[in-house]
């Protein structure tokens, strides 16, 4: 098998099920990233007292904590992405998993191949800014008193810094991109997350509602991102 140049990233698999687990690491490991195994939630919530991954993958259901429960806690110490896997395909799982912070959910049984293709994508979204590109930082947009720079990866809303997870950040460069359009939620996943996505509607409205909730003043009567009914979302400018 081929191998790839992957930056000596560091994956968690985090999952009571041994064979897929393995199948998981294997697989990782052969594209050259670095795998550490987990069969409960609790050891790789301890993992992160020791390492800095890159990215966990994590079944939703194990003997300890759920993947729910693990994800929260993992929230409350690092930023570090979280790709969950579950045999649990129902909607409410998955917006459930996505506001507690989780990055993307594949759900059981899954392709090998769309999961290292999602574990790509994720690492390029997550890749942190270069020294060059931190000492070009500008804002890039200004909106009444919301202010992004994009380089720098730094947003101030009302006097206020705003911290965004990676793919918030991939979603409002999206909608920096198309200012004083209206973006239909496939282009925002298509352009945002990658060609795999397209048909995650739920997902739009998950990560909409989280911009909303940290960038406006007051969520509930947003001014900056807009819904156009039937439509999509639009980036307004504001006086």
């Amino acid at each position: 098998m081929a191998q790839f140049t992957t930056n000596n990233h560091l994956i968690y698999v985090v999952d009571d099920d041994t064979a897929i687990a393995r199948l998981v690491s294997v697989n990782l490991t052969a594209r050259g990233y670095r795998v550490k195994e987990f069969d409960r939630g609790l050891q790789a919530i301890a993992g992160l007292k020791i390492d800095d991954p890159d990215l966990v993958i994590m079944d939703l259901t194990m003997p300890d904590l759920d993947g729910l429960e693990v994800t929260r806690q993992i929230r409350q110490v690092s930023q570090v992405p979280i790709l969950i896997l579950s045999v649990l395909d129902e909607t409410a799982s998955k917006l459930t998993a996505l506001d507690l912070g989780a990055e993307d959910y594949l759900t059981k049984p899954f392709r090998i191949e769309e999961l290292l293709a999602r574990t790509r994508a994720i690492l390029r979204r997550t890749a942190p800014a270069t020294k060059e590109d931190s000492l070009q930082s500008t804002w890039d947009y200004r909106s009444g008193e919301l202010f992004v720079d994009l380089n720098g990866l730094r947003i101030v809303s009302h006097d206020s810094d705003i911290q965004l997870t990676p793919r918030e950040w991939a979603l409002l460069r999206v909608f920096i991109k198309y200012a004083g359009q209206v973006v239909a939620p496939r282009t925002l996943l298509k352009e945002a997350w990658g060609s795999d996505y397209g048909d995650e509607g739920d997902y739009v409205r998950t990560y909409v509602n989280r911009l909303r909730r940290k960038i406006e003043p007051e969520p509930r009567q947003p001014r900056y991102l807009l819904l156009e009914r039937g439509l999509g979302y639009k980036l307004v400018e504001v006086t």
